[in-house]
C-alpha cells in the first residue's frame, strides 16, 4: 500500500520538479494559449462551489469498485473526512505561512499596492484591488480577472493541489484495498492522476501558485493518507472482498 501511494505521489511531484529542472518560472500573462482558459475550467473543478460538485461526481465513481452499497457509504464517509482533515490543514498553514500568490507579489511590484496592505484587507476589498488592477490589463483575459478576485488568500500551500492529490491517493488506496486489477479501478486512477496532474499545471500556469505550494501540498496528502490507509489496511469491512476482484 504505501509503495503504490508513494509512487503516485511521486508522479504528481513531477511537476514541481520538472519546473525546476527547466528554469521555468510564472512571468505574467503574456503568454498565455487558448489551452489556459481549458486549464481554468479544470482548475475551478477544484474551486468553491464547484468542488462540492467534483466531490459528489468524484464518489459516484468509486461506486463500482465495491460490491455493495453499504461499503461504498462507509467509503464515502471517509473520502469526507479525508477532505476535512486535508483542507483544514491548508487552511491552518496558509493562516501561519502567509505567503503571497505569484499573482499578487506582481500586482504589489506593479502598482505600489504593498502585499502587506493587500492581505490586510477584508477579502471584498481585495476583490476590488484586483478589478482595479486589470481594468486596463487587456493581456489578461476576463475570466481570468473574474479567477482571482475570487482567489485572494494566501499562496502556501495550495488547496486545489490537496484537493487534487488527495482524490489521487483515494483512488490509488481504494483500489488497491478492493482489488486494483480490475479494469475499473485502473480506469478510475488514470483518469484521476491526469486530472490531478493538469489540475497542479493549471495553478502554475495561471498565477496562483509557486512550485514550491504544490510539492509541500501533494506531500502533506501523502501523509494523511499513508495513515489513514496503513489504519484502513486493519478494517474487515473493506478485506472481505478484496480477493474477489484480483485477477
Amino acid at each position: 500500500m504505501l509503495k503504490r501511494l508513494s509512487l503516485y505521489t511521486f508522479l504528481l511531484c513531477l511537476v514541481p520538479f520538472f519546473v525546476w529542472i527547466f528554469s521555468w518560472q510564472w512571468q505574467g500573462d503574456g503568454d498565455l494559449t487558448a489551452f489556459d482558459h481549458i486549464l481554468y475550467g479544470l482548475t475551478e473543478t477544484g474551486s468553491v462551489p464547484y468542488a462540492v460538485i467534483s466531490c459528489a461526481v468524484l464518489a459516484l465513481c468509486f461506486l463500482p469498485l465495491f460490491s455493495s452499497k453499504s461499503k461504498w457509504i462507509s467509503a464515502v464517509i471517509i473520502m469526507a473526512i479525508s477532505m476535512v482533515i486535508t483542507q483544514g490543514i491548508k487552511t491552518a498553514a496558509k493562516t501561519v505561512f502567509a505567503e503571497p500568490r505569484p499573482y499578487v507579489s506582481a500586482l504589489a511590484e506593479q502598482s505600489g499596492v504593498s502585499t502587506d496592505y493587500f492581505y490586510d484587507q477584508p477579502r471584498e476589498q481585495r476583490a476590488v484591488i484586483v478589478r482595479q488592477f486589470y481594468a486596463n490589463k487587456t493581456e489578461t483575459p476576463a475570466w481570468l480577472v473574474h479567477h482571482r478576485e475570487r482567489e485572494t488568500g494566501y499562496s502556501f500551500p495550495s488547496g486545489h493541489t490537496i484537493f487534487a492529490a488527495s482524490w489521487l491517493l483515494l483512488a490509488v488506496g481504494f483500489t488497491q484495498l478492493m482489488g486494483r486489477c480490475r479494469f475499473a479501478s485502473k480506469v478510475l486512477v488514470v483518469g484521476v492522476l491526469l486530472w490531478s496532474v493538469l489540475m497542479l499545471v493549471s495553478r502554475l500556469r495561471l498565477g496562483m501558485h509557486h512550485p514550491i505550494d504544490l510539492l509541500i501540498s501533494t506531500l502533506i496528502a501523502w501523509i494523511v493518507h499513508a495513515v489513514m490507509f496503513f489504519y484502513l489496511e486493519k478494517k474487515q469491512i473493506f478485506q472481505q472482498n478484496r480477493l474477489l476482484f484480483v485477477k
